[in-house]
């Protein structure tokens, strides 16, 4: 499993979200979508085992309509379903892979591949702080595309620290997981397509 999909399964990158940001580009429907946000709450809940049932006393499709979007997410390689004492167990990590493909995209859109972006991260670092890069400042680089920050995320705190002339990564690593933390405060603006599908189709417990 790669690094960024490690994260979306620890919880670190929101799962809800990003399915909501990008499940067209996953070529979800609204209510594939849905399926996956529940069952992604019910690994949360510590409980992997596949319940149609309990899907159709979440959402207003019949059980045969559920049942046949987990067989089409199955299909798609989002699902992975096995047996567990004889009970179906399923887990999400192909959901988790493709999320991660997807956000590796968005954030390296203005670079060939990952060696071009490092190239760019290290051009800068170099020219800002005037001292070339150290082997132990190419891990905390290559850590930084690891977790998804863009390139103007890492500029930004590259300055910053040079403001407070602090002319060293790990002030500006400290900067980034600030930022990622507060971040993570902000309110999810929701995809109005399925803000509306959540909204009719939730039931509260």
């Amino acid at each position: 499993m790669t690094s960024v999909a490690k994260l979306i399964k620890a919880k670190t990158i929101s799962f809800t979200e990003e399915i909501i940001n990008h499940y067209k580009q996953l070529k979800l429907s609204e209510a594939e979508a849905i399926v996956l946000i529940f069952l992604f709450r019910k690994l949360d809940e510590h409980d992997n085992i596949l319940s149609i049932n309990d899907l159709t006393t979440k959402m207003t499709l019949s059980e045969d309509e559920i049942s046949n979007l987990v067989v089409g997410l199955v299909q798609k390689g989002y699902i992975e379903i096995s047996l567990d004492n004889g009970v179906e167990a399923f887990s999400l990590d192909g959901v988790y892979e493709a999320l991660a493909t997807i956000l590796n995209q968005d954030e390296r859109s203005d670079f060939q591949n990952r060696q071009d972006m490092l190239s760019q991260i290290v051009l800068h670092i170099e020219a800002t702080y005037a001292k070339p890069c150290s082997p132990a400042d190419l891990a905390i680089i290559n850590s930084w595309i690891d977790y998804g920050y863009s390139y103007t995320e890492i500029k930004k705190a590259v300055l910053e620290s040079l403001k407070v002339k602090k002319l060293h990564l790990k002030y500006a690593d400290a900067i980034l997981a600030n930022h990622k933390v507060q971040s993570k405060r902000q309110t999810v603006e929701y995809d109005e397509d399925i803000k509306k599908m959540l909204d009719a189709m939730y039931v509260k417990r």
